[in-house]
């Protein structure tokens, strides 16, 4: 009874551990560990799991990646080391580079509104630079980098704002000869500024009548010049 109890005590782990080596040479058997294509070119991947017997499968959407070269492999499933059987199938991702974005078209807006679309688009502002006269007032004439430019996240967008508006311009139109009556009528009739009446006397001709005027006729007229006129008495 004794031996047969100690038979039996010897034999229960030495089957144990014969059975353990049996189920892990039974589960992997013919398997080999998935090997690290992070960095390789798809050239290289394709041929280091072809020489394993395994596939590889590209997915068409890439990832972006800041240490990973554009165009080489950045994402792997399964991942590096992990046991797979012959034949089985990586499939990876390449990178495209460091992440970019479009700085947006913003000429027009106003400021206001220019700094809401940078800032939306993890674009912080950089230097903002005034001019006057070329645009509506407190809109964005250019950037730079310029619009559509393809830029990392984070990049500083310089301003070209304007601050005051653009000044319309007309030709000096001549009063000569003309009634004073009518000059008020037509600067009242286009926003036109007329200043000063001097009252000149001069024989034989009538009343209110436009001898000399400024601006000379012919010059450049903005509504902010004062129009002055010298009229017979």
């Amino acid at each position: 009874m004794a031996a047969r109890l100690l038979a039996l005590t010897v034999f229960l782990p030495v089957a144990g551990v014969v059975f353990w080596f049996a189920l892990v040479y039974t589960v992997h058997r013919g398997a080999m560990a998935v090997p690290d294509l992070r960095g390789s070119t798809v050239e290289q991947a394709r041929a280091v799991v072809h020489d394993l017997g395994m596939e590889i499968e590209i997915e068409e959407t890439g990832v972006f990646s800041a240490s990973i070269r554009p165009g080489a492999v950045a994402v792997q499933r399964p991942h590096s080391g992990f046991q797979v059987k012959v034949g089985a199938t990586v499939t990876v991702r390449l990178s495209l580079g460091n992440e970019r974005v479009a700085v947006p078209d913003i000429r027009g807006e106003s400021l206001q509104s220019a700094l809401r679309g940078l800032e939306g688009l993890n674009l912080p502002i950089g230097t903002r630079v005034g001019v006057d006269g070329h645009a509506g007032p407190d809109q964005v004439i250019a950037t730079g980098p310029p619009m559509a430019t393809e830029v990392p996240p984070g990049t500083e967008i310089d301003l070209l704002v304007n601050m005051t508006p653009r000044e319309e311009l007309w030709v000096m139109p001549s009063l000569m000869s003309r009634n004073v009556g009518l000059i008020r009528r037509f600067c009242g009739a286009h926003g036109l500024r007329l200043g000063q009446v001097h009252e000149v006397s001069y024989p034989g001709l009538a009343s209110g009548m436009v001898l000399r005027q400024y601006p000379a006729a012919g010059s450049p007229l903005s509504r902010s010049d004062i129009i002055s006129v010298w009229v017979s008495r």
